[in-house]
């Protein structure tokens, strides 16, 4: 069987605009199929928001906890408390844009309200981008696995209450990394989607399949300090209060 269904899309008024409506694709994506919209983000703009975030990571010292509060980018190389899945991989992590140098907000600002709009209409919600006082917002994030290890162990996740999840591809495939991409199993099935998601394209998939992402090869030297290897974003959904 094939689950992987590809979509054209735009981004158009800040809003993201695919091939299917929001509710057939909402339903196309809980009868278990992966959905892939292609090209929904130039790739020069998202090399861009790659640079500028390293850049500014590069002038915020690296913490090794998670702070839900704050803007915080991390070096992870351990086995999660939670879930008990092996990784190694860089993250960063956005929760107050206005704190954030003007340029860099607007880059993230136009990469991820889109993506926040539009994950609002998937679920029929209306959760607000960044720490809130009190209630559930969404959490912007940028991960790196860099080449010569990068990977994240098999995981999964509640359903609820993220429902859906999103990968948008920040990396161009057979260029900034050779290998290395994300599978999902889906009834008993792997379904991988390495050279199917390219730069520019948003991954859309049901939030409880177990998943994980393949190791980069070992035959390049690791280094945290490159800019190469695979990035992706995520928007996930938090109510820590």
């Amino acid at each position: 069987m094939n689950r992987i269904r590809f979509l054209s899309g735009e981004v158009k008024s800040g809003k993201v605009i695919a091939q299917l409506k929001p509710q057939e694709l909402a339903d196309v994506v809980m009868k278990k199929e992966i959905v892939i919209v292609k090209s929904l983000f130039s790739p020069d703009r998202l090399k861009e928001l790659r640079r500028a975030v390293r850049e500014w990571g590069k002038e915020n010292t690296a913490i090794s906890h998670d702070e839900f509060k704050s803007n915080y980018h991390s070096y992870r190389a351990k086995v999660s408390n939670i879930q008990q899945s092996p990784h190694v991989f860089h993250d960063y992590n956005f929760n107050r844009f206005e704190t954030l140098p003007a340029q860099l907000h607007e880059m993230l600002t136009g990469v991820f309200e889109p993506l926040r709009w539009f994950h609002n209409v998937l679920t029929n919600r209306d959760i607000p981008l960044g720490v809130q006082e009190k209630g559930p917002y969404y959490h912007p994030q940028l991960i790196q696995y860099p080449p010569g290890g990068g990977f994240f162990g098999r995981h999964n996740h509640n359903l609820n209450p993220q429902q859906i999840g999103f990968i948008l591809s920040l990396s161009k495939y057979g260029e900034d990394y050779p290998n290395g991409g994300t599978c999902f199993e889906i009834d008993g099935e792997v379904v991988d989607i390495e050279g199917q998601l390219d730069i520019g394209d948003l991954c859309i998939w049901r939030y409880d399949y177990d998943h994980w992402v393949k190791q980069s090869t070992l035959r390049d030297k690791f280094s945290w300090d490159t800019e190469l290897g695979r990035w992706v974003a995520t928007l996930a959904y938090f109510d820590p209060f």
